[in-house]
């Protein structure tokens, strides 16, 4: 069963392994900058609906082309919006 709840992704880079991780979260906080700009703010990633394995840097779209599938799986909704 899935559900229509908007879950919110974003990568998250490591510079010492010169990696980034998949971080998807039901409860991202949304805020403005004073400069007008819109910013989300997650949960520390244990509270996260889904944290991926490390994800290198050249191959980064066929890995996220992968995993989305069981990502969608896991957390059950196909309504995953990439933000900042």
């Amino acid at each position: 069963m899935l559900t229509n709840c908007v879950a919110k992704a974003k990568l998250v880079f490591n510079k010492k392994l010169k990696s980034y991780k998949l971080v998807v979260a039901f409860n991202a906080h949304k805020r403005i900058t004073p400069a007008g700009v819109i910013k989300y703010t997650f949960p520390t990633q244990a509270k996260c609906a889904y944290v991926s394995g490390d994800l290198l840097a050249e191959n980064l779209v066929n890995e996220l082309a992968t995993i989305m599938p069981s990502v969608q799986k896991t957390i059950r909704t196909n309504s995953i919006e990439f933000v900042e």
